[in-house]
Formats: structure tokens, sequence, C-alpha cells
């Protein structure tokens, strides 16, 4: 039997397990990634790809590759509703008029949202860990049999593919094996919530550029008496994905390929076009939250911890920003630079955001059914059976009245770039917080925020101010006037053991903004500063000068890192697990 030991364990290699795996290799920590499927997905499933998630991607150096299996900009440009493909345009959601990126895309973030599927994203996550990893790394075909914890650690039994058996002993666990996580199950963690429905999707290619002329859609909803669903434009061409749902009286066995063709044809409007299926997916839309995300040294993440419905794309994105914020804590526990109570921060910042997504996807489903819209819901028969109809034309003008009311579904900065934590390791500086309206990103750098964007120039490079965030440690960012503030920081920093950098933004030798008072969008006066922690949100912020620099920076470190966290009663990883 092969034994091995590592500091982290990741099982699942889907996007969420493989960035956690990019951002370890980044910070130098020994892992190791099981998943029991043999290789990356086959079935397109998730696509979208925000602005939050590329700039990660960005951090990791994946986004150009990402960027290059994308659908083209120019046609990722709106929402389009429909009788078929080939009938009648009820209306369209235009989320980039003419197929270039928007004022406020281009103002928010050095990254845009793309829309890349997960069949693209993984080889591209996959590829470039084996190019820096050592080989054995990453462990396709191998399954997780048993977790057990005890003595500050976590011991996994799996089996591979060719029978062979192992054993891992990990510090700790990472566990984005999806929505139906066998280690959720083997600790015993609760879900609340359902699931909504059942659906199937079809991955399929079929050359329907000829329907596609003056419409750069991403999504097309399909509306008519033999069919209600939504296509998904994954290449601008050839390759699609089309999901409908079905009802309890019938099965999965029900939709055998040639009659997936029938009801793609129908859905296209064209019972001529040729319809090559790769694959055929039943799958349930789920509403549920883990009721733990964390047991001992056992951490939850994505699916594991918060399936989501897909109306909003949220999914993918939500489990990457999970594991982006709890790696580097992770990482500092590790070093000796952080307590283990760090670690306690994950669940109370990132359930209430898995909280709040999975509702809002919610939402989006049932106010999409409540309008008459509902596409993969439900088949809503009082408007299937009359769009094409006599009645059709008063059917098709109720929707179009609809469909601009369902804007945040399909376009959500404010969701994405708002998000702003309230933990025991962040620093309140007095200010309210920050309303999240889901169509519109109000840039902030309140404590708890994510730090905005903003152009700088450093000598004849151009880059954003996210691109000086490194994850292996904290970053500082004082006025002009802010000299004290960075002397203060590397005093504090050498003092602590820890890594990290601080700017003088604008100040002769330091990056200089281009185009934008980012004093005034960061809050802070000349002699101002703020303190990034590795995951780009801010961590403490200082409007002016202070009388004592150093014991100010020296008291936030403390507070960012989980210093001031009482003690849990309870022995870390003293529970959970099957034997």
């Amino acid at each position: 039997m092969e034994r091995k030991k590592v500091d982290v364990a990741v099982i699942g290699a889907g996007p969420v397990g493989l960035t956690a795996a990019h951002l370890l290799r980044k910070l130098g920590i020994s892992s190791i990634v099981f998943e029991r499927n043999p290789s990356t997905s086959f079935h397109p499933r998730g696509h979208v790809v925000n602005a939050r998630t590329m700039e990660i991607f960005r951090q990791i150096g994946v986004e150009a590759g990402i960027g290059d299996v994308s659908l083209p900009i120019r046609q990722h440009a709106g929402i389009g509703f429909m009788t078929s493909l080939a009938g009648e345009e009820i209306g369209v959601i235009w989320t980039r008029q003419g197929g270039k990126p928007t004022p406020q895309e281009l103002s928010s973030s050095p990254s845009l949202k793309r829309s890349c599927p997960q069949d693209e994203v993984e080889p591209v996550l996959r590829e470039a860990l084996e190019r820096d990893s050592p080989a054995d790394t990453l462990r396709f075909g191998h399954e997780i049999t048993q977790i057990s914890q005890q003595d500050d650690a976590v011991r996994l039994r799996w089996t591979a593919t060719d029978n062979r058996e192992g054993e891992v002993k990990a510090r700790f666990v990472i566990a984005a094996d999806g929505a139906r996580s066998f280690v959720r199950e083997a600790l015993g963690i609760g879900m609340s919530g359902g699931s909504m429905g059942q659906q199937i999707g079809v991955y399929f290619k079929a050359d329907l550029s000829h329907w596609l002329r003056e419409r750069p859609y991403l999504l097309w909803w399909i509306y008519n008496a033999r069919t209600t669903g939504v296509f998904i434009s994954l290449d601008g061409r050839t390759r699609w994905t089309y999901n409908f749902a079905y009802g309890q009286e019938e099965s999965r066995s029900d939709f055998t390929p040639e009659r997936c063709q029938d009801i793609i044809r129908a859905a296209v409007g064209a019972d001529d076009v040729e319809i090559d299926i790769q694959s055929i997916m039943p799958w349930r839309m789920q509403a549920r939250v883990a009721d733990r995300f964390e047991v001992g040294n056992v951490f939850l993440a994505g699916d594991a911890c918060h399936p989501l419905p897909p109306t909003g794309g949220q999914g993918m994105n939500t489990g990457v920003a999970d594991v982006h914020n709890l790696v580097w804590k992770i990482a500092q526990v590790l070093s000796g630079s952080a307590p283990r109570e760090l670690l306690s921060t994950y669940e109370p910042e990132r359930r209430p955001v898995g909280t709040f997504n999975v509702e809002q996807s919610k939402r989006n489903a049932e106010k999409m059914a409540r309008s008459g819209l509902a596409g993969m819901l439900a088949n809503d028969e009082n408007v299937s059976s009359k769009i094409e109809g006599p009645e059709g034309g008063a059917v098709r003008e109720r929707l179009a009245l609809e469909i601009p009311k369902q804007r945040e579904h399909f376009d959500y900065p404010g969701q994405n770039l708002g998000v702003a934590y309230e933990s025991a390791i962040i620093v309140g500086d007095g200010t309210p917080p920050v309303p999240l309206t889901i169509e519109t990103y109000t840039p902030s750098a309140r404590p708890g925020s994510r730090a905005p964007h903003v152009w700088l120039m450093q000598g004849d490079r151009t880059m954003s101010s996210l691109d000086l965030f490194d994850y292996s440690g904290f970053t500082l960012l004082a006025g002009q006037d802010g000299r004290p503030w960075t002397d203060a920081f590397a005093a504090v920093s050498t003092r602590m053991g820890l890594r990290g950098a601080a700017y003088q933004i604008g100040a002769p030798g330091h990056p200089t903004p281009q185009d934008v008072d980012w004093l005034e969008l960061y809050g802070l006066s000349a002699s101002g500063a703020v303190l990034v922690r590795p995951d780009g949100h801010v961590a403490w912020r200082s409007r002016a000068a202070v009388s004592d620099p150093v014991a100010a920076l020296e008291e936030a470190l403390r507070v960012a890192l989980g210093f001031t966290i009482q003690p849990a009663t309870a022995a870390p990883g003293a529970s959970g697990g099957t034997d």
C-alpha cells in the first residue's frame, strides 16, 4: 500500500479543486489532488467565468489561457428570447451593446467576464498545474473511500481504478468533491434547502451559424409548443448545449439520442438540421447550503457546501472564491505566522456569500417562472401551448414586457465584485456598509471589501492595483505622503516574520495612478493607508496619518491574522470522519 504525507490534500479536480491546487503550489505548500473520474469533464456544464474569478485566474497565471478558449467577446453580447432560432424574436437583454465591454466593466476590473465551458476551463487549469508541479500531484482515477481525523491531522484512504490502494496523511483537507460530496456525508454535515425540478442537458455539435447573424447572443431562451429551454453558445458556431426541464411522469431513460435530436430541431426551428449529440446529462437544479463548512481540519468548498441553481452563473465562481479565501489562511497557519484560529474565519466569511448566491440564483429562477419565462425550471403550458397559435401575439407581447425585468439574472457586477466580509479579522473603521446592488458595482475600500481596481503606471508598464497584491503576504497601499506607513510596515513585517510589500502610490519611484483619483476611490487622504489581505480584501484602513503608525499596523496585522480570536475549547481536528 502506498503511503504519503502532505500539508494539504484536495479532493475533487473540477475548477474549484484545481484552483486550490494552483494557489497551494504558488505558496510552496506540498499537496495532492484526488479525482475519482479518469480525466477532466467531458460535458460542458458550467460556463460563466465572472470578472472576479478571472482576476483570481490572473493571479495564478491562467487568465490568458482561459481567454483563448472562451467565447469571443463580440459573440458574448446579449441574451435572446425567441420562439426558435429560426422563429420570432420576443426580446433581448443586451449586456455588451455592440459586442464590446461596457465602460463599467473596463473601470471596475482589469479582467473581463467570459463564457468558457467547464470542459475547456479544466484542461487549461490541469495543463498549467502539470507543468509546474511534481508528477504525482494530480491523481485522476483515485477515489477517496475513508476519512478520519486525529492528532491534528487527517487520514485518507483511496482506491484507484487499477485496484491499487493507498493512504495519505494531510494536515488539512479541502473537499471540493461536488454536490454529492463523499466528504460532507462522511463527516455528517447536513444541508438546508432542496432541489428545483429536474433537467436534461444535451451537449451537441451543429452548424447553427445561419441563425446567428446579427444576433451575438450567449444564451438563447426558446419557447414553443414542442419545447422550452435554453441554448448556450459554447464557441459561437458549432458547439452547443441545450438544457430543458422534464416532468415527474417521465424518466431520464426516456430521453434517447433520437428524442433529444428531435427536441433540439424543434428549438432550432428546422427539422433538417444535422445534430451530432456528444453527451446527454440528466441533472437537478439544487439550491442548498451546508450547515457547516468545516469540521476540524477538513474544509468544504464549492458545490460540496453550496450547490446553486445555474440561473445566474454563480456556481463555479462562488467555489473559486471559497478556496481563494481559504488557502492563504492555511499557508499562514502552516508557516507559523498565524494561529490555528485564523482558519475559524473561513466559514463566517464564506457561508454568508454562498447563502446569498444560492438564494439569489433561486430568486432568478422563480422570477423567470412567475413571468412565464420559466425555461429550465419548468415547462409553462400556458405559454408554450399558445405562443405560436391565435393568441400568440398577446402571449409574446406579455413576455416581451417581462424580459427587461430579468436583467439582474444575467448582468450582476455588484454581486460579484461587491462582496464584503464582516468577521473577527476585519478591523472596522466606523464607516457604514456599502449597500450591495446586484446590477451595479460601487467601488469601496471599506474594510472587508475587495480593494478597488485602479490602473497604474510603473515605469513604462501599465498594471492594475490588483497586480500589486501578492498572494503570499499582505500589501500596504499608502498615499504619496504616507512614508511613515511604509516604513512602519517594513518594521512590523520584519518583527512578525511576515512577507509583504508596501507602496506609496503617486510618490517618486512608486506606481502612479492613471485617469482616476485613487485616494478618493479608496477613501484616503494623502497621508492615509490601507492594508490588503492576500485575497485582495481590505483588512484595515486609516484615512490619515496617526501618531504611532508602528503600533497601529502591528495591531491591525495581529487582528488580520487571527491573534485576537479566542481559542476554541475543543481541540481542532478531533471530530468527524469514517473508519
